[in-house]
């Protein structure tokens, strides 16, 4: 009897557990490089191979466009998980055929792309999506002239076919035969548009990359001069010549040119290749994360994608409540509460209450952790949205804990921008602000948010063409800009004289939730056919 009552009560024990512990984390690995922090759920061989890899895309960039590396950059936090349907599970039912995405924030840009290598060399690979959302990164952070939205895409295909052998090898500029077939299936895009729009949201749309893919490739051959009429084409643009006088200016007749590239596209295609090693940032270190860890890093992920954030806050709550919770972990369900109260639908719409109890619990354990400090004081602002009374002393309360994580991290974007943004907000313009927001431009300029922010506290200290050449480059994003273009014209009224009014937050497009992206911030990655 003595041995039933012991067994019962081992298997109600056993079952209890299983209810109140998280499911078993699959085994996270974290690479750091000089330009890129990785976590992979693959192999550990497999994720330090990438991560050289990367970095040599890395210095390919700057070989082609001649830039140095810097000394402690904003590095690139990167996700890889298994495969394009993992990627797509991730987004949830809103995408289809995804195989990576990258999102540009003040918070921390992050890329996700997947591990699947496929033999269908015409297949959208992970490793092709990453290349090209990096491009698209790299061009933000190291260059501050607005380029049109072909050339935009068109150069990151160019470049996202890239190959690296492991004797030193390394090609780039090969087909990407994923937009060939766009080219044959969905047909042609008539120069002048494909020289003034962005892409539609139609099968024109699909056909947009592939034939800027065609006209960037054909403009780097070694016939047409190594993109030698690019640079002369764009600097035309930014001297505020017309887009289409400025093609006719460099490429001479736009309808031969046209023929030019339909003539192009159907011939034999020659890329670039070496022999010789290309030089690169090589120190790569690599660690297995614990299983807590793991299981705390999947769960971030899954946070960021956004998808079922009820059950990733459900896990994190079963995450916490374990002896070896660390401040991380309540930090992750602190974000997690934070955003589902944002939601009208929510039960408890804007109540802080669970929010705050979980970010305070992460700095009762940690209180220099960056993150915790900058939500603690973001919570501590939202009373001014939300309440009918707040209380004005929040506004130096949050103050306190954004100074706290700038002073965890001076060079970090999101506690310099949150600092500058709560006097933003207050509606007070004054010197800490623009140096709170310059440096955190400086770190993170792919940031929408922090452009627009940059832009206007420029504007309204009288440097209306610095504000305007800074918005272009988001007003001519292949992913949105209006907002953009709308501010742009503002301030061009404010020149004129026709009116005095500054944008207000509003006007920005930006979306002060705990990522607080524009349109352009945020690029869903590409979708291909087959991801895989």
């Amino acid at each position: 009897m003595l041995k039933m009552v012991l067994l019962r009560q081992f298997v109600t024990i056993c079952a209890a557990l299983l209810i109140a512990s998280p499911a078993a984390a699959e085994t996270w690995y974290k690479a750091q490089t000089h330009h890129f922090t990785i976590y992979s759920d693959g192999k550990k061989r497999q994720l330090e191979d990438f991560a050289h890899e990367v970095e040599r895309f890395d210095s390919l960039l700057r070989l082609l466009w001649n830039k140095e590396p810097l000394l402690n950059p904003n590095r690139l936090t990167i996700y890889l998980i298994k495969d394009a349907q993992a990627v797509d599970d991730l987004l949830g039912p809103r995408n289809t055929n995804v195989a990576g995405f990258y999102r540009s924030q003040a918070q921390g840009s992050f890329a996700v792309g997947n591990r699947k290598v496929s033999g269908n060399k015409a297949a959208l690979s992970g490793k092709r999506v990453l290349f090209h959302e990096y491009a698209h990164h790299f061009m933000f952070q190291n260059f501050a002239v607005p380029a049109p939205a072909w050339f935009t895409e068109g150069f990151a295909e160019f470049v996202a076919t890239a190959e690296f052998k492991r004797n030193g090898e390394w090609t780039f500029g090969a087909p990407a035969l994923h937009r060939v077939n766009e080219i044959e299936y969905f047909g042609e895009i008539p120069i002048r548009d494909l020289l003034t729009n962005r892409p539609a949201r139609n099968s024109e749309g699909s056909s947009f990359y592939g034939w800027s893919w065609a006209l960037t490739h054909m403009l780097y051959s070694q016939e047409m001069g190594r993109g030698k009429l690019v640079t002369q084409y764009i600097n035309r643009l930014n001297m505020g010549q017309d887009p289409l006088d400025a093609a006719e200016e460099t490429f001479g007749d736009l309808d031969q040119f046209d023929r030019k590239l339909q003539t192009y596209v159907k011939r034999s295609i020659e890329w670039n290749k070496s022999p010789n090693a290309l030089p690169y940032q090589d120190g790569v270190t690599v660690t297995e994360l614990s299983e807590y860890d793991s299981q705390i890093t999947g769960l971030t992920l899954q946070r960021l994608g956004g998808h079922n954030m009820e059950e990733v806050r459900e896990e994190l709550r079963q995450a916490v409540a374990m002896p070896v919770a660390t401040s991380e972990a309540w930090y992750q369900l602190a974000e997690a509460e934070f955003a589902l109260v944002h939601d009208d639908d929510a039960d408890s719409a804007y109540d802080f209450t669970a929010a705050m109890a979980a970010v305070d619990q992460a700095l009762a354990l940690d209180a220099s952790h960056m993150n915790a400090n900058v939500l603690k004081g973001n919570i501590l602002l939202e009373s001014f949205d939300h309440a009918e009374k707040p209380d004005e002393a929040n506004w130096a309360s949050s103050r306190e804990f954004f100074n706290r994580a700038r002073a965890t991290d001076p060079l970090h974007p999101w506690p310099q921008y949150s600092f500058a943004n709560s006097y933003i907000r207050e509606g007070e313009s004054n010197t800490e602000v623009t140096k709170a927001l310059e440096i955190a431009f400086e770190q993170a300029p792919e940031s929408s948010e922090l452009r627009f922010a940059v832009a206007i506290d420029r504007a309204r200290q009288g440097n209306f063409g610095e504000a305007i050449s800074m918005l272009k480059i988001l007003a001519n994003s292949p992913h949105g800009g209006d907002g953009a273009q709308e501010t742009i014209d503002r301030i061009n009224e404010m020149m004129s004289g026709q009116t005095s009014r500054y944008v207000d937050d509003d006007d920005t497009g930006t979306d002060e939730s705990d990522e607080g992206n524009v349109a352009a911030d945020e690029e869903e990655g590409d979708s291909g056919g087959d991801a895989t």
